[in-house]
């Protein structure tokens, strides 16, 4: 029987809200909410039409996921969280429809979390993994980075520190509802507040409490990249939900990389959440951001 896409919004964002945003208003234990978060994203189903494969990359677990023997492009993923939840678990089969959709090979890691690995624990990480990327012989270009919510915040950051250190960037830069001011001075925390149906400001303000030490400046560019110099970015596809509490990062963002000459895709879905896409099995906005993955990825594959 089909529902009515309307019905089905309601009863999944309803659910979301219970389930998902309500709890995470609270001061829950980081190891319990992991564990419960990938016990959750089981339901969402796996593609079978892509091999995984598990290594270690620089010390860190990584998976990678392939979807034919040889692809031309690598898209080098960092999973959302608010820096304290998320894994490879709780975000393969997202990844494995988009390496799925893009007909390339998707990398993604399990960085470490806070409050165990603070600033710039994580970021060190990423960085590292990339630099042994690039020692393997795998060429910038050939790399996508890619990041959701706080994801896209150290995909971002990692853009600047290369960018500090005058070593090449990828290819190009997807964030995903990015997560990019750690100073919470975005307009749409408050008028999207209860909206999102996915994400809390409690479960940001808790984030940002186990990330950054008590002595660092939440502006600090590898910290909020928002307040960062966008010149020399590569292409960066941006997408947002209009109901996220997050919008005004990605718009802000989106302002500032076009002042900066950066090539940027802002890319705004009706009526969706927090990280919508891992949602494409059962909503259109979220099939047609996938979609939107897939074109930009292949126009960069094509350049």
């Amino acid at each position: 029987m089909k529902i009515d896409p309307a019905i089905k919004q309601y009863l999944t964002e309803s659910f979301l809200k219970a389930t998902f945003r309500t709890p995470s208003r609270f001061n829950l234990p980081p190891m319990l909410l992991r564990s419960a978060i990938e016990q959750m994203t089981k339901v969402f189903p796996q593609p079978r039409q892509v091999q995984l494969r598990s290594l270690r990359l620089a010390g860190i677990q990584a998976e990678e996921i392939k979807p034919q023997s040889k692809s031309t492009q690598m898209i080098f993923h960092i999973h959302g969280g608010a820096f304290f939840v998320g894994s490879i678990k709780t975000h393969r089969a997202f990844l494995s429809e988009i390496a799925e959709r893009t007909q390339m090979q998707v990398l993604h890691i399990n960085y470490p979390l806070s409050p165990e690995a603070r600033y710039p624990d994580a970021l060190d990480a990423i960085y590292d993994v990339y630099s042994t990327l690039l020692n393997q012989g795998i060429q910038p270009k050939d790399i996508i980075l890619s990041g959701d919510s706080c994801g896209a915040n150290l995909a971002l950051a990692l853009c600047l520190r290369l960018k500090q250190e005058q070593l090449e960037m990828p290819s190009g830069l997807m964030l995903l509802c990015p997560f990019l001011d750690l100073t919470l001075t975005s307009e749409s925390l408050r008028y999207n507040q209860k909206l999102d149906a996915l994400l809390s400001v409690e479960a940001l303000e808790a984030g940002i409490a186990y990330y950054v030490p008590k002595n660092l400046d939440k502006s600090d560019p590898l910290i909020s990249p928002i307040f960062g110099d966008f010149e020399g970015l590569p292409p960066t596809l941006v997408q947002i939900g209009s109901k996220e509490i997050l919008l005004d990062d990605a718009k802000r963002f989106t302002e500032k990389a076009k002042a900066a000459d950066v090539d940027v895709r802002f890319k705004l879905y009706t009526g969706m959440w927090h990280n919508f896409q891992m949602f494409s099995p059962w909503f259109e906005e979220a099939k047609k951001a996938l979609a939107d993955i897939a074109d930009f990825a292949h126009e960069l594959d094509k350049n």
